[in-house]
């Protein structure tokens, strides 16, 4: 039987939901309880629901395996008529699974999967959280750029549609790529937003990553002061936290500030924390970083038998590492190779993108709100060759009558937005030498337009060109004048 979704066992597991992330051990029976009574009521949605939500515990509580075969079960249970509402979800739940078994292949594959999905049916919510698992697995997999741009636009859909869990989830992550293409200053500023997003969210964990990324972000700009303070803020959060990865991870980062401010006995007792949670967790990767740095740590002082000793076992773990990363690949039964799952997902992305962003003002395809425009700056920073043109009209008249003939002069993947009344910008990508005849070009086009039947009195229009990182860097003189940005 096929039940409503008000029934009172989905009504009893929209209460277990609220248990799997707080307390996943007590979520557990509870799912089983509910699982029992839905098999005794013949109640099939009960039954994928409660299937599915175990999967969901088994991976809060790091049951890789366990979880995979309970998203197996779930396949089984999933009638035509629940497609719709549960398929993506459990393609999203599979790709956690193999997120955690490290077998990132079948992981990008059902996130591929998930997005797809979730386009048809219109789940913003998978959409996002997909989005989030790809950008996620280009960052292990050292693709930044790409990871740059999914995670970005992840962070982009999520504060558009007032997501901030998810917008500050994706924040984090992409402060961690940022952290790797050495863009410092842009990380600080991702993870001013996640504050932001994440402000009112109960989980300390959030708010401890959030501080350790922080004060790795400040040690790099060479802000070694401020990146100590934000270490000590760090030392109470931590403390009441249970993140496993936060608690191997932020004496690390302290341990760094550390260094640098020349507090060697002060980083060998952050190290030596770390290396004792990461022991206990057996956190290989983290346990090569570490040893990597009391490997440098010692070198400061140069001192050798402490430099041999720690170089050693940062290659043992380091061997390690890359052996628990190849069985884990040998494992993966994924049979598309990366190629065709970058390729694949890169076109759901663009899918998505479009879908979400395209406001189509008046049928322009190239036209983007002005909020979604900013994000394509941000993200053009780390692109070679773009720039943005600033046209300033006298009246929205003479806006409105130009605005197609400049959008005709967009090609695929340049963006132009409006700005209040009496302004467009343009994202356009250029060769060095025509740049300035791109700015000729609009200024001929602007002296040649009849504005006098328009506006009587009309006088030309002006055109600026900026490099993206010059308009970024001024952008405040116009944003209070960007249509849609508040």
């Amino acid at each position: 039987m096929v039940t409503h979704k008000n029934s009172p066992l989905m009504l009893a597991l929209a209460d277990v939901e609220t248990l799997i992330v707080e307390n996943p051990l007590q979520a557990e029976p509870k799912a089983l309880r509910i699982f029992s009574r839905a098999q005794q009521l013949s109640d099939a949605q009960a039954q994928l629901v409660s299937t599915m939500q175990l999967a969901r515990i088994a991976w809060h509580l790091n049951q890789y395996e366990k979880g995979v075969k309970l998203c197996e079960r779930v396949k089984q249970l999933l009638l035509p008529e629940f497609e719709s509402q549960y398929l993506s979800e459990l393609y999203h739940i599979y790709a956690l699974q193999y997120w955690g078994l490290e077998r990132f292949r079948s992981a990008h594959h059902f996130w591929n999967l998930a997005m797809e999905k979730s386009l048809v049916h219109n789940q913003l919510n998978l959409q996002i959280e997909s989005l989030i698992g790809v950008g996620n697995v280009w960052r292990v997999n050292k693709n930044l750029d790409l990871s740059y741009s999914a995670l970005s636009l992840a962070m982009t859909l999520a504060e558009q549609y007032e997501l901030n869990i998810l917008a500050g989830k994706s924040a984090i992550l992409l402060s961690w790529v940022l952290n790797s293409l050495k863009q410092h200053a842009l990380m600080l500023e991702v993870l001013g937003k996640a504050e932001f997003f994440l402000q009112e969210h109960p989980d300390l964990t959030w708010h401890a990553e959030i501080k350790d990324a922080k004060s790795v972000a400040l040690a790099n700009l060479g802000r070694f002061s401020e990146a100590e303070l934000i270490t000590k803020e760090m030392d109470q959060v931590t403390i009441e936290t249970r993140g496993r990865l936060v608690e191997v991870h932020a004496p690390i980062s302290k341990a760094m500030v550390a260094v640098q401010l020349k507090k060697f006995d002060l980083a060998r007792k952050y190290l030596d924390e770390a290396e004792h949670v990461a022991l206990r967790f057996n956190q290989i990767e983290l346990l090569s970083e570490l040893y990597w740095l009391r490997f440098e740590l010692e070198s400061e002082q140069e001192i050798a038998p402490a430099m041999l000793f720690y170089y050693k076992k940062y290659r043992q773990y380091s061997v390690a590492l890359l052996r628990s990363r190849s069985i884990a690949l040998g494992k993966d039964r994924c049979d598309l190779s990366v190629d065709i799952l970058n390729y694949k997902a890169e076109l759901l992305i663009g899918r998505l993108e479009a879908g979400a962003f395209n406001v189509n003002e008046g049928g322009f395809p190239a036209f983007r709100e002005a909020s979604i425009w900013l994000y394509a700056c941000q993200r053009a920073q780390l692109e070679k060759n773009k720039v943005v043109f600033i046209l300033e009209f006298k009246s929205e008249k003479e806006l409105i009558a130009i605005l197609p003939i400049v959008h005709a002069l967009c090609q695929p993947q340049e963006l132009i937005t409006r700005f209040k009344k009496n302004r467009l910008a343009l994202l356009v990508q250029l060769q060095k030498e025509q740049k300035d005849k791109m700015l000729d070009s609009l200024q001929t086009m602007l002296a040649a337009y009849p504005w006098w039947r328009i506006t009587p009195k009309s006088s030309e229009p002006s055109v600026k060109l900026f490099s993206v990182c010059e308009f970024l860097d001024n952008k405040d003189s116009y944003l209070d004048k960007i249509e849609g940005y508040e």
